[in-house]
C-alpha cells in the first residue's frame, strides 16, 4: 500500500500531494476548523506537516495524513518510521499536539464506552518535569526523548471525536485522546470525559460525504514530457 505513488491534485487553487490530503482539506474546512496546508514552519526540522490547525486560546496542532485504514496500520514499521521523523523534528517545543489521520473516517468504536469513534493517533506536548519524566528519559529500556524548550512529547494514544463540554453540547467538533486526556486538542472542550451527540456525528458524516463528493471536481497533476507541469481534468 505504501509503495503506490500518490496522485497529485489541484483543488480551488491549492496543489495537494495526494488525493487523501485533498479530501482531508475539504473535510476539515467543512468542520469549520481553521487550517493551513503545508504551513511554512521555521521551528520544525526535517518534517513538513501536511496541515496546521489553529484552535482556541492559541492552540497550534500539526497534522500528518497517511493512507492508513486500520488501527494496525498505525503500528507497522512504516508507521513507526513516520513517528520517529515527526518526533525528531522537535515539534513539541513549539506546538501543542500532533494528529495523524488515515484515509478512512472511522477506525472503529472508541474504547472509552462506545460514546464516539476513533479517527487517528495523537501526541501532546508536556512541560518537562525531572521527577516525572527522568525515569523514561534516561531508562535504557525506554525510548530516550529529547527535551526541546523545556518540553517533551507525551501521551501516545489514539483520538476520538467529541462535541461535548462542561454543561452543554456544542456544535464545534473537537478531538481528544481516547484514553489519556479528555481535553479537546482544538477547542479545549472538556467535561470529565467525552462523547459525540447525534447531531455531532451527523455533522462529521455530512462533512466526510461532502469531501468525497467534491473529489469529483479536483484536477489531477501530471508531468509533461518536457518536464512542464500539465493540469488535466479527470473524473476521479
Amino acid at each position: 500500500m505504501y509503495d503506490i505513488k500518490a496522485h497529485e491534485v489541484v483543488y480551488r487553487g491549492a496543489h495537494f500531494r495526494s488525493k487523501n490530503e485533498c479530501k482531508r482539506y475539504i473535510f476539515f474546512k467543512q468542520l469549520g476548523w481553521n487550517i493551513e496546508y503545508e504551513p511554512v514552519l521555521e521551528d520544525v526540522k526535517g518534517w513538513l506537516p501536511d496541515f496546521a490547525i489553529y484552535g482556541d486560546e492559541g492552540r497550534k496542532i500539526l497534522v500528518e495524513v497517511k493512507p492508513y485504514q486500520t488501527r494496525g496500520d498505525f503500528e507497522t514499521d512504516y508507521a513507526k518510521s513516520v513517528e520517529k521523523k515527526i518526533h525528531d523534528s522537535g515539534w513539541y517545543g513549539n506546538y501543542d499536539s500532533v494528529l495523524i489521520f488515515g484515509s478512512v473516517l472511522s477506525l472503529g468504536e472508541d474504547g472509552g464506552g462506545g460514546y464516539s469513534f476513533v479517527g487517528g493517533k495523537c501526541w501532546r506536548q508536556e512541560k518537562y518535569n525531572p521527577k516525572h519524566h527522568d525515569h523514561y528519559l534516561f531508562d535504557p529500556n525506554e525510548e530516550k526523548r529529547k527535551i526541546v524548550n523545556n518540553y517533551i512529547y507525551d501521551y501516545d494514544d489514539f483520538f476520538a471525536y467529541s462535541n461535548e463540554s462542561f454543561d452543554y453540547k456544542t456544535s464545534n467538533i473537537d478531538v481528544c485522546d481516547e484514553m489519556c486526556s479528555y481535553i479537546g486538542h482544538i477547542y479545549g472542550s472538556y467535561n470529565g470525559s467525552y462523547s459525540l451527540s447525534k447531531e455531532g456525528k451527523e455533522k462529521i458524516e455530512t462533512a466526510w460525504n461532502h469531501a468525497g463528493s467534491e473529489m469529483r471536481y479536483v484536477r489531477r497533476v501530471a508531468w509533461h514530457t518536457k518536464e512542464c507541469l500539465k493540469i488535466q481534468y479527470i473524473n476521479l
